[in-house]
């Protein structure tokens, strides 16, 4: 590893890291930005392979706006964003991409008659069910390295660094 890091283990086994000695800063494949970005991209990258063999023209992200919405109907694309942890800037388009798909449509809100409210379309929840079975399956994937036993332990851990982020407003 450069930078004079290197990933050790501690007397429990578990991975740990040290600094770069001059710097005194971690080195890129230690640090916890670095690790959860290539998290990120190995489970968006396993869903995404199980949606495919199982035929579902989603994404990821598709997938999670279409429970999101099942959850909540009547959402608007603002507290959608805000319940997938996705930026509202883009959020519109993947509506659009689902609403186009059949999947979902946006309705005239009734509290607000300027504002959208999104709906699961027939085919929407149809998909959903069909493909349960395979996104469980995909995140049974991305914990396979784990001990089931750490399963529960690993995701709690990673939802308490995340706390501050989690969707606090999700309507009702």
């Amino acid at each position: 590893m450069t930078g004079g890091g290197q990933v050790l283990q501690d007397t429990e086994g578990e991975a740990t890291s040290s600094t770069d000695r001059m710097t005194g800063t971690l080195p890129l494949h230690s640090s916890p930005n670095y690790l959860f970005w290539c998290l990120h991209k190995t489970s968006m990258g396993i869903v995404t392979e199980e949606l495919e063999k199982a035929g579902a023209d989603i994404t990821p992200v598709q997938y999670a706006a279409l429970v999101a919405t099942q959850a909540h109907p009547g959402i608007d694309q603002a507290s959608l964003a805000n319940v997938i942890g996705y930026d509202r800037a883009t959020i519109g388009g993947v509506v659009d991409r689902l609403e186009r798909k059949g999947l979902l449509s946006r309705r005239v809100h009734p509290q607000d008659r300027r504002a959208r409210a999104l709906y699961l379309e027939t085919a929407g929840h149809d998909l959903i069910e069909r493909v349960e079975d395979t996104v469980s399956a995909a995140q049974a994937r991305i914990l396979a390295p784990l001990p089931k036993k750490d399963h529960d332990r690993f995701l709690a851990m990673v939802a308490k660094l995340i706390r501050d982020d989690l969707p606090h407003d999700v309507p009702d």
